[in-house]
């Protein structure tokens, strides 16, 4: 497995600080170190992916310098439109590292929203002629796949993609705020606000935890799930 922090350093040997995204279950722990060795400044958790592409976008325009944007493949088509019309070579021509969590890979069991993105994932970043290599568990291995792409991205101003494999990372605990300064956990909420409504109120639950939680609670008290829409996959959606 490919210890964190080693990553890190190799990534800051290049001169890469600057840190940008949406966390993933494949990417947590290397998130989890990048936010306990990151000023909060330079490690922004974004509303969605695109914005995190137009960020590192902005980061190097201000700086000259590459920013990492990471997100879990399931929200790679949210950075279609500001990779191919603001970062592409023949636009503005923009270098980003994107460390890519392969969610649904084949052959590997995952959930079934996730099934589909990981099919076409290889064909869905070559589709838009990025540069791309799947990152290695090896250290020594990995310092060569970022040196290849930091200096592809020299020749190129382009961005580049790592795809990450389940289990790729060593574990890594996350020691920053670890204390939540609030009186309920996310879990005892939901289920305050379940307990409020009425039978006749439909649930709309957005992916992730919240839905399983929700799943969880009408399972416990012998209730059906038929008022409940528990948004598996199309994350940030959920509202709409």
């Amino acid at each position: 497995m490919l210890d964190c922090k080693q990553l890190y350093d190799a990534l800051a040997a290049h001169d890469i600080t600057f840190y940008a995204g949406v966390p993933d279950s494949l990417l947590k722990d290397f998130c989890a170190y990048v936010t306990d060795h990151t000023d909060a400044k330079d490690n922004v958790i974004t509303a969605n992916e695109g914005s995190a592409v137009a960020l590192a976008a902005g980061y190097h325009l201000a700086t000259g310098k590459v920013g990492v944007v990471y997100m879990q493949n399931s929200g790679f088509g949210n950075i279609v439109n500001p990779l191919t019309s603001l970062a592409d070579e023949e636009v503005y021509a923009i270098p980003m590292l994107m460390i890519v969590g392969w969610r649904g890979e084949p052959g590997v069991k995952d959930e079934p929203q996730h099934v589909k993105m990981g099919k076409v994932m290889v064909p869905a970043v070559e589709s838009l002629g990025l540069r791309y290599a799947v990152l290695p568990d090896d250290i020594d291995e990995a310092r060569q796949v970022v040196a290849t792409a930091v200096q592809t991205m020299k020749e190129t101003n382009a961005p580049y993609a790592l795809l990450v494999r389940k289990g790729t990372f060593a574990k890594y605990k996350l020691q920053k705020g670890r204390t939540a300064p609030y009186p309920m956990t996310r879990e005892q909420a939901i289920v305050q606000v379940a307990d409020g409504l009425g039978r006749d109120v439909h649930i709309v639950a957005t992916t992730g935890m919240p839905a399983r939680e929700l799943f969880e609670y009408r399972a416990q008290r012998g209730q059906p799930h038929d008022t409940d829409f528990l948004t598996v996959g199309s994350m940030g959606h959920a509202s709409q």
